[in-house]
């Protein structure tokens, strides 16, 4: 688990760097706690997104969805306590509103395989003829099932399996869902975000303080 929740993570990392390596930041709004920072490259809409902060709020939108958090009164703080790195589980926790096509956890396919091979593996020596009851789990579940991106439909496939003498129990205490590779884009573009703004005040600082010298 902890495996697949980095690769998730690592994936989505990968994937933004790729898609806004062209990206340009501009600062629509910059007042104290309200902010608008637009992300996105010259001539194209695609991958861009806005980063909105007001009192106690941050709000990220663009094409991989849009997500509202609320925490503490200074947002980008709080996305800077992470040292750098994405803290999906606890971000999560902080989620005001998310995106209706691209909800923060998903239906993931890989866990209802987990479930499937590790309970039939630890009943397997109790079988008759286990060969024959892999043959109809992969067949009649994960063939039909382990693709599909309809959890109630792969858990009612689940429980009425039974064949050979084996049947899957407590199949709707399974968790079936992990954080969505939108969410996690997304939690990726607001630290390199606030990153880049960062480095943006800093150095028109520093610009400052040398025309005044």
């Amino acid at each position: 688990m902890v495996t697949r929740k980095r690769n998730a993570e690592e994936h989505a990392l990968t994937m933004f760097k790729i898609d806004t390596s062209d990206h340009v930041m501009e600062i629509a709004l910059d007042q104290g706690l309200y902010r608008h920072l637009r992300f996105r490259a010259p001539g194209t809409g695609m991958y861009w997104y806005d980063i909105i902060t007001a009192p106690g709020q941050l709000t990220i939108r663009g094409d991989m969805g849009t997500y509202v958090f609320s925490r503490s009164e200074d947002m980008l703080a709080f996305f800077e306590n992470s040292g750098g790195r994405i803290n999906p589980q606890y971000w999560a926790e902080k989620l005001q509103a998310q995106d209706v096509n691209s909800p923060a956890r998903e239906y993931s396919k890989d866990i209802f395989v987990q479930h499937v091979l590790e309970e039939f593996w630890n009943s397997r020596e109790n079988l008759d003829n286990p060969a024959d009851v892999w043959r109809e789990i992969r067949e009649e579940l994960l063939d039909e099932y382990g693709p599909a991106g309809d959890m109630s439909l792969a858990i009612t496939a689940a429980m009425e399996f039974s064949h050979g003498g084996f049947t899957f129990y407590d199949v709707t205490d399974w968790r079936l869902t992990a954080y969505s590779h939108h969410f996690l884009y997304c939690l990726h573009a607001i630290v390199d975000g606030i990153r880049r703004y960062r480095e943006h005040t800093a150095s028109l600082s520093l610009q400052l303080a040398g025309a005044a010298a």
